[in-house]
């Protein structure tokens, strides 16, 4: 007859995982002593329960996933004194925790499931209920045996389950830090960030919310249980006082996990479905600038260190690639305001009105939002209004501010100040083609007849056409060396004069539309 020691063996070598392990150690049990039921049921320290993970005998399905609190259920008795314990007559203890759910007559007798540093991990229980047998010194051996390879066993297969979890966390972490640098919104960055812990965690609802100036909380992005995500937008979008799980994390700047949100002191009462949550704060420099969270509906769920180890990674990435984004923003007004100030530097030169590169740059953008460009087309054009005359800082004074008319040789001169300006640019490599087209071909003509290229009708660059307009428009309204400003109506009609030979006609349409010109 095989010994009980190679039975525990083979459990051990033929296990094909923690779960497998203990459906091997329950049967086993099951089969080499006079119990009923064998169950393991193991303690999860975070939400202070004993979770029945396996089961063999009778009605052993209807134990498998039931959570015992602190003090019912005789199994508590065992982890208290890391112990096995003995009831003979389990009907008349109070603590005893009955599948039938009324006291039955029969013996308990509970182990303590231990990992290879003798740390209690759970318990396993055997008993007798609905039978007259009778469990003794032999099957408590078998029994502790057992726990020992049980909890070596589960040890064994959960470092390795973490083991790859972790790996698989940091392969999706190093996937999302590829992803958000390829990302310049917050909306989206906070949208990928989110995804990711929902997939990770398991949880219901991710949340992002924001603090302003004020110190006032308001949610930037929420993802996860749609009927919730739905009716929690209004209410929280509107900033408010920090309450609950943010204002502590603001408080304290550091992350905050809740395994018991109804037991949490600071519970929000408007928070009655959320039953575990955690949070970490979103960082600029020194300044907690807003909170990254995750909550869990209906059920708790425990908080392993894992769990907040990785929300705060994800955190500390969302805060680099929002320290990215802010960078690029601060650079890019640093562009906006130098090459705004290089166009107020050449209207001067020029002779021209002051106030002209402004003026131009407004109607362009109002033109070319009418005819529907988008946020990179209209960034384009802005630049392109700034840097129009870049070329003519190589013009001398003598034809830029010349009263009368040009010679043939002047003009010929003027006229190549577009191609010295996109010259110029060819070499700053944040200056995009569309907008040195800009600087090219906005003295191009619908009908061909303009230069440097002689391009017409679409074949020249549609911010060139807008440009050519407004351009137009605001060398006739404007007073210059050699002619006095003319009216708005003026101005107009001889625009009008122009379209579909010197002027796009659907740019001049919609100019006109600007101003509600008829006609």
């Amino acid at each position: 007859m095989q010994k009980p020691e190679l039975d525990v063996q083979t459990v051990v070598l033929l296990a094909q995982s923690a779960d497998d392990a203990f459906g091997r150690c329950v049967t086993l049990a099951l089969q080499k002593t006079r119990a009923t039921t064998v169950m393991i049921s193991l303690y999860r320290a975070d939400i202070d329960v004993l979770e029945v993970v396996a089961g063999a005998g009778q009605r052993s399905e209807l134990a498998i996933g039931r959570r015992l609190p602190r003090g019912t259920g005789l199994g508590w008795h065992v982890i208290s004194t890391e112990q096995p314990v003995l009831v003979e007559e389990v009907y008349t203890s109070r603590e005893a925790h009955f599948l039938a759910g009324r006291p039955r007559p029969g013996m308990y007798l509970g182990v303590p499931l231990l990992d290879p540093d003798g740390r209690v991990l759970g318990v396993l229980s055997a008993d007798t209920t609905d039978s007259p047998e009778i469990l003794g010194d032999a099957d408590a051996q078998l029994l502790l045996l057992l726990g020992q390879v049980a909890g070596v066993a589960y040890s064994r297969w959960k470092a390795l389950d973490d083991a790859q979890r972790s790996a698989r966390q940091y392969e999706q972490l190093a996937s999302l830090s590829v992803q958000l640098e390829a990302l310049s919104h917050p909306d989206d960055i906070a949208r990928e960030a989110l995804n990711l812990l929902l997939a990770l965690s398991g949880f219901s609802i991710g949340v992002v919310m924001g603090v302003n100036g004020q110190g006032l909380t308001y949610m930037t992005m929420i993802q996860g249980d749609v009927e919730v995500t739905q009716a929690a937008g209004a209410a929280l979008r509107e900033p408010h006082v920090p309450r609950g799980l943010v204002a502590d994390v603001l408080a304290t700047r550091r992350s905050v996990a809740v395994a018991d949100y109804l037991s949490y002191p600071g519970a929000r009462p408007d928070m009655t479905r959320v039953r575990s949550a955690l949070a970490a704060p979103l960082r600029c420099g020194e300044d907690v600038v807003g909170v990254i969270g995750l909550m869990n509906l209906d059920t708790p769920r425990p908080l392993p260190a894992e769990i907040v180890s990785l929300l705060d990674m994800v955190a500390a990435r969302v805060d680099r690639a929002q320290e990215r984004i802010r960078d690029f923003q601060n650079m890019r007004q640093m562009r906006e305001a130098a090459l705004r100030s290089i166009g107020r530097m050449l209207e001067g030169r020029d002779g021209e009105t002051s106030g002209h590169t402004d003026r131009v740059t407004t109607l362009s953008l109002r033109l070319g939002r009418a005819l529907g460009l988008g946020d990179e087309a209209l960034q384009n054009l802005r630049w392109g209004a700034y840097l129009h005359d870049i070329g003519k800082v190589t013009l001398g004074d003598d034809i830029l501010r010349k009263p009368g008319p040009l010679t043939p040789e002047e003009r010929r001169a003027m006229q190549k100040h577009v191609v010295v300006g996109d010259h110029m640019l060819r070499d700053e490599v944040f200056v995009p083609r569309e907008v040195r087209a800009v600087v090219r071909s906005h003295h191009e003509r619908w009908d061909g007849r303009g230069y440097p290229d002689g391009l017409r009708g679409e074949t020249i660059p549609m911010l060139a056409r807008i440009f050519s307009v407004v351009d137009v428009y605001d060398a006739l309204v404007s007073k210059r060396p050699y002619k006095p400003a003319w009216t708005h109506a003026q101005a107009m009609e001889e625009l009008r004069r122009g379209a579909g030979s010197q002027f796009d006609p659907q740019a001049l349409a919609s100019f006109e539309a600007l101003f509600g010109y008829d006609g």
